[in-house]
């Protein structure tokens, strides 16, 4: 092997040399750039997703809202009924209307405590029944903030082997190609 043999082996040995850097680098930046395009593009598809299931939350907190409404509404109607017996009669009609109302009422309590009882105790049902609700709201919007999160992390990491894994190849294929002529 001569001299001139030898500095064009040098020659062509740099340039594979400088080939391969580039392609080091080049794989690199490939694969930081498809996983944060991965990452923002999953992300945003996830976040689309369940942007559906917060106007389902939002909805059911509107009609929770209309149902206090609602009970509101018939608590005062209970109390208006109540309050009805006020009306401006002469005193004597009155006092019987009271004697009346007051001897139904004591009626209502000998005969039946549990009856008298109860809407009481079904209003402190529904509070509990709405506290245990809105408490498992919000146990429901942790985990599915969770399962979100390990969603976009297992997307993003697929999506970015599947990548890495195809632009390895095409590199490959080309060196191959490249060395072949």
């Amino acid at each position: 092997m001569n001299k001139h043999e030898f500095e064009e082996l040098q020659k062509k040995f740099a340039q594979d040399t400088k080939k391969r850097k580039f392609l080091k680098l080049f794989n690199f930046f490939t694969t930081l750039i498809s996983v944060i395009g991965i990452t923002v593009i999953s992300y945003y598809f996830v976040t689309m997703i369940f942007k559906s299931n917060d106007s389902q939350k939002i909805e059911i907190e509107k009609q929770n809202v209309e149902l206090k409404k609602r009970i509101d509404d018939l608590e005062k109607k209970h109390r208006i009924k109540d309050t009805s017996f006020i009306v401006a009669t002469p005193t004597g009609i009155k006092i019987e209307e009271l004697e009346k109302k007051i001897q139904i009422l004591n009626n209502l309590i000998i005969e039946s405590p549990e009856r008298s009882l109860s809407i009481p105790l079904l209003n402190k049902d529904i509070d509990y029944i709405k506290k245990e609700n809105s408490l498992q709201i919000e146990l429901i919007k942790d985990k599915v903030e969770t399962v979100v999160d390990l969603n976009k992390w297992i997307l993003g990491l697929i999506f970015s082997l599947l990548i890495t894994i195809v632009l390895s190849n095409l590199s490959k294929s080309k060196v191959k190609n490249s060395s072949e002529e």
